[in-house]
């Protein structure tokens, strides 16, 4: 599993969040948190762990490219 480091900065106006770190290990994510944690000294920015899932790239069988209508062939 992956955990992402997200970066929260949070004004009057609007809210940004961005992805700082991230890490395969809780124990590594938890390190980048408290590193970046002591490093940011603006009052409106926050730092939090989001696990995240490992999606495998999709790929595109023989019959989903039928169904889709998708061929080899060129089309002119």
């Amino acid at each position: 599993m992956l955990y992402l480091v997200i970066r929260q900065r949070k004004t009057e106006y609007s809210e940004d969040y961005s992805v700082e770190k991230w890490s395969r290990t809780i124990k590594e994510a938890n390190q980048y948190l408290s590193a970046l944690s002591l490093l940011e000294s603006d009052e409106d920015v926050m730092f939090f762990i989001v696990p995240a899932k490992e999606n495998p790239a999709l790929i595109l069988t023989e019959e989903v490219k039928k169904e889709n209508g998708i061929s080899e062939e060129m089309p002119f």
